[in-house]
C-alpha cells in the first residue's frame, strides 16, 4: 500500500510503494511517452537528424535543416491536450508548433523516462522511492501528463468531472442488470479510474510536500 510522501531531513522527498503501484505507474508513463511518440511522429530518425545537423558537411546540414521544418499536428484527443494549439490562426499555430513543439515533446518524454527510471531503480517489491528537488517536479510534471490521458480517456474535462464519474461506477456496482447509461462510455473501466485516483493522490501528496 502506497504511503504518502514525506520531506526528509535532507531535504529529498520520500513515498513508499509497493510492486505492484510502481508497475502501473511506469506502465501508465510508458504508454503516454509511447503515445506521444507515435502521435506526432517522432521515432529513432530525431538522433540521425541531430547527427547530421552537427555534421560537417554542409549539404547534410541543409537535409537536415528541412527534414526538422515540419511539425506534426496532433490526431489523438489526449495529446491535443498536451500540446494544445497556441494560436486560433491556422498558420500562426502551424509556425509555433514548428519552433517549440519538438523540445516541448523532449522535455515531456525525458520527465516520464526519469521516473520510469526512479522507479525501476527501486526492485520489484515494497520500497521508498526518493526524489531529489529536481526529480519531484519531474515527478509532478509526468504525473500530471499520465493524468491528462487518463482523464481525456475518461472524459473528464475538469477534476471536478471525476466526483460524477466515481458515482456512477457505484451506482453501476449496485444496480444488478442495470440498462445501459448514455453516460456509460464515460465511466470507464474500474482498472483506469484506479489508476487515475492512485495518481491524483500522489501528486497531491508530492505538492504537499514540497509546499
Amino acid at each position: 500500500m502506497a504511503h504518502a510522501f514525506r520531506r526528509r531531513p535532507d531535504g529529498s522527498l520520500a513515498c513508499r510503494l509497493d510492486g505492484e503501484e510502481k508497475a502501473i505507474i511506469s506502465q501508465v508513463a510508458q504508454e503516454t511517452a509511447d503515445l506521444i511518440r507515435a502521435d506526432l511522429g517522432i521515432d529513432g530518425d530525431k538522433d540521425v537528424l541531430r547527427r547530421a545537423a552537427q555534421s560537417e558537411d554542409p549539404l547534410r546540414r541543409l537535409e537536415a535543416e528541412f527534414a526538422g521544418r515540419d511539425a506534426r499536428a496532433p490526431s489523438d484527443s489526449a495529446v491535443k491536450r498536451l500540446f494544445p494549439a497556441a494560436s486560433e490562426d491556422p498558420e500562426l499555430a502551424a509556425e509555433y508548433r514548428r519552433l517549440g513543439q519538438q523540445d516541448l515533446a523532449d522535455g515531456k518524454l525525458a520527465d516520464l523516462r526519469r521516473v520510469m527510471r526512479t522507479l525501476d531503480g527501486t526492485g520489484e517489491g515494497h520500497s521508498e522511492v526518493v526524489l531529489d528537488e529536481d526529480g519531484a517536479l519531474a515527478m509532478l510534471r509526468a504525473l500530471n501528463d499520465v493524468r491528462i490521458v487518463l482523464a481525456d480517456r475518461l472524459g473528464l474535462q475538469r477534476d471536478g468531472d471525476f466526483d460524477t464519474v466515481r458515482m456512477l461506477q457505484q451506482i453501476g456496482e449496485q444496480v444488478e442488470d442495470a440498462e445501459p447509461s448514455p453516460d456509460a462510455e464515460h465511466v470507464g473501466s474500474d482498472i483506469v479510474i484506479a489508476v487515475y485516483e492512485l495518481l491524483s493522490w500522489l501528486q497531491e501528496s508530492l505538492l504537499r510536500a514540497l509546499d
